[in-house]
């Protein structure tokens, strides 16, 4: 099965715990809790609850997103564009439960198995959903406050006229794939509209939320794979 971009399915289904929480398992901002155990920036601190008590209002979370995969340069005054990746994608997410499309691969997960589909394979993978610290996915966007950060106010800045902060996360687990998320939050709706992935090995993922819909409607089919629904297609069962 072809790869929506390098280590997509560790990307969008394995992993990044504490508390994918994407995406403790998904559970939207409802679950944002602050741990004491790390010192944090009061105004940081004071900010993200906020945008929890937003978020936590919400039956389920849907969005439009562009992912761009930024690759290191080899030299410096090399042309960025030519390390620079775009996809778009949609993400929506119900509690436990999320579905992700980019780039003709669709994600779809009950919280307890992940289906791989991509339909110019003819092909689906199905296995058991876990989390780690190690990937980020898309979903983490909305649910990544909980627990087992650091964050302090980076940078207040405006746009349009309207007034943003750019929050830096920074994992408790030193062995995390990433060193540090920052997070653009508009303040006069309390939503979220970027978040940067700051990988080791000097990738970055930027994920800009271009469109955000709550309370949508929504049925088991949204989160599971019925192989009825897709006549000739391979499901291979991995769990």
């Amino acid at each position: 099965m072809n790869s929506l971009i390098p280590n997509t399915y560790s990307i969008l289904s394995k992993k990044v715990k504490s508390g994918l929480a994407l995406l403790g398992t998904l559970t939207l901002l409802s679950s944002f809790v602050f741990l004491q155990t790390t010192v944090n920036d009061p105004d940081a601190s004071a900010l993200l609850q906020k945008v929890s008590d937003k978020y936590k209002a919400y039956k389920n979370i849907s969005a439009n997103f562009k992912l761009l995969i930024i690759k290191p340069k080899p030299k410096p005054e090399d042309d960025d564009r030519k390390f620079t990746d775009t996809l778009d994608g949609t993400v929506l997410l119900e509690g436990a439960k999320f579905n992700i499309l980019m780039n003709g691969q669709q994600i779809y997960c009950d919280g307890k198995n992940i289906w791989t589909y991509i339909s110019a394979d003819k092909e689906a993978q199905v296995n058991y959903f876990e989390e780690s610290d190690d990937v980020f996915s898309p979903s983490k966007i909305f649910t990544m406050y909980s627990d087992g950060y650091s964050y302090r106010v980076k940078e207040k800045k405006s746009i349009g006229n309207k007034p943003y902060t750019v929050i830096e996360m920074s994992p408790v687990n030193k062995k995390a794939s990433y060193f540090k998320i920052d997070v653009t939050i508009d303040e006069s709706t309390l939503q979220i509209t970027e978040s940067k992935i700051y990988e080791r090995n000097g990738v970055r993922y930027l994920y800009k939320l271009t469109k955000q819909n709550f309370n949508t409607s929504t049925t088991d089919g949204n989160f599971t794979f019925d192989i009825k629904r897709f006549p000739g297609v391979k499901l291979v069962d991995l769990r």
